[in-house]
């Protein structure tokens, strides 16, 4: 699951590798950032809430923020791709020239996932190139040369893709499935009660059966995993965002001890959970 991104970072920079056949093992969650997303190599289906895509090498894709996602592979190839991901600050400046209140307001409306061709595909690998070259020799002033990569990035993606990729009419985005936000909001607001699956579908007045069924068919992902990868992820934040202690975080996070709290974060993250905090407070 996407960790947060360090304190006193607002960007991050993957060239990722992925075996063939692999896949996520749950949905995960952009919490506080966004994301850009280009195949190198590979095919990628990915489901969310809002229905499922399938990317090829050569796509580029755009992920808003506060979205839920799962991936996994079309093919037995394995598969290669870039990802960045980018807080609201490293945009600011742009969606102020944009007049938009942030970047999923500026997304919104374009198509978000699109295939790069010839001279435009090499112009995009170059900027990627750059990016890294600056994220793995980071110092700082590395974040305001990231910033202006990033913009230009966005604008050339926005403008010189916007001839075949449309602005799109509210009757054609794909609908949503008010059910499975619902439930998800209902579970982020209750975590520290640790919501069962009886109790979400009867708040959003709809059969637990059913529910569980849309988690599923929309995710790829049973309810309870869902749920405890959003504790974990809760938990997560809390561990680099304040000074709880261990005890406090599991309280807060829903589970029922601290000793299970600390098992199941260390099955899903590898991790110990005072490891992690040490491991982020020191910047590692």
């Amino acid at each position: 699951m996407p960790l947060p991104l360090k304190p006193g970072y607002n960007f991050h920079y993957s060239h990722i590798y992925r075996p063939a056949r692999f896949e996520m093992p749950a949905a995960e969650a952009y919490t506080n950032f966004y994301g850009i997303c280009y195949m190198l190599r590979g095919d990628n289906l990915v489901y969310s809430p809002d229905g499922s895509k399938i990317l090829h090498a050569g796509d580029i894709s755009f992920t808003p923020k506060n979205i839920y996602f799962r991936s996994t592979s079309m093919s037995d190839k394995p598969r290669e791709s870039i990802l960045i991901k980018f807080t609201d600050s490293m945009v600011s400046d742009l969606i102020k020239v944009m007049e938009v209140e942030d970047f999923n307001e500026l997304i919104t409306g374009w198509q978000q996932d699109f295939h790069l061709n010839g001279h435009l595909q090499e112009k995009i690998l170059a900027l990627f190139d750059e990016m890294e070259r600056e994220w793995n020799s980071y110092n700082e002033y590395s974040e305001l040369i990231l910033k202006g990569l990033l913009h230009k990035l966005i604008l050339i993606l926005l403008t010189e893709c916007s001839i075949k990729n449309k602005r799109r009419l509210q009757s054609t985005a794909p609908k949503r499935d008010d059910c499975l936000i619902n439930a998800i909001e209902y579970i982020k607001a209750h975590l520290g009660e640790s919501p069962s699956l009886q109790n979400t579908a009867e708040h959003i007045h709809i059969s637990a059966s059913y529910l569980s069924r849309v988690f599923i068919n929309r995710l790829q992902t049973p309810y309870s995993v869902f749920v405890l990868n959003e504790k974990i992820l809760y938990a997560q934040k809390l561990l680099v965002d304040s000074e709880m202690s261990m005890a406090e975080i599991a309280r807060n996070a829903g589970f029922s001890s601290n000793a299970y709290f600390s098992d199941c974060f260390k099955r899903i993250t590898g991790i110990a959970p005072s490891r992690f905090r040490k491991a982020y407070w020191q910047g590692e």
